[in-house]
């Protein structure tokens, strides 16, 4: 009896160790991290570090591929002369004012509108995912960037980061 007693403690503790360390292997490999800038959140994977770059709120940078945030006031793009009324009205401005090539279509997804498209710079090619987010007063542009070969690959984490932005109220 005390044999078959120790043999259920030796197993039940094997399976113990096995979860404790299947628990600590999940934990330590976080692999995102959440990045605040003004009144908006975005999860981003760990590989991007916090860079800068002219007018844009927010900028990362990862080996292969960069995201970045551009706040607008509303207000600011009303004075500008622009007619925009919605996130789609300002992600065709967008396009329009940035000269970007294909003539991308504007779609919707849950809570954002994005378009994509592919440019040439210095030689090298690369490809966009756009976001626009209509928050309260202001517009919000999130772009992600890679190298056009490796877009494929990188498509579905830059979904899931767009997916992840939130907003939270100017008071908190």
């Amino acid at each position: 009896m005390k044999s078959y007693v120790l043999s259920i403690v030796k197993k039940v503790s094997i399976i113990l160790m096995a979860c404790m360390m299947l628990a600590g292997l999940t934990s330590c490999g976080e692999n995102t991290k959440t990045v605040k800038s003004e009144d908006m959140k975005i999860t981003l994977s760990k590989e991007y570090q916090k860079g800068t770059l002219a007018n844009a709120t927010w900028y990362y940078t990862s080996p292969d591929s960069i995201a970045m945030g551009i706040r607008s006031l509303k207000d600011d793009v009303e004075k500008s002369g622009l007619e925009v009324n919605s996130a789609s009205d300002y992600a065709e401005a967008y396009i329009k004012a940035n000269s970007i090539p294909g003539s991308p279509k504007v779609e919707s997804r849950e809570g954002y509108v994005y378009f994509t498209y592919k440019k040439k710079i210095s030689g090298t090619d690369y490809s966009y995912l756009s976001c626009v987010y209509d928050h309260d007063d202001e517009y919000w542009l999130i772009n992600f960037a890679c190298y056009k070969e490796l877009y494929g690959e990188y498509k579905n984490e830059f979904f899931k980061s767009a997916d992840s932005v939130t907003f939270t109220e100017k008071s908190e």
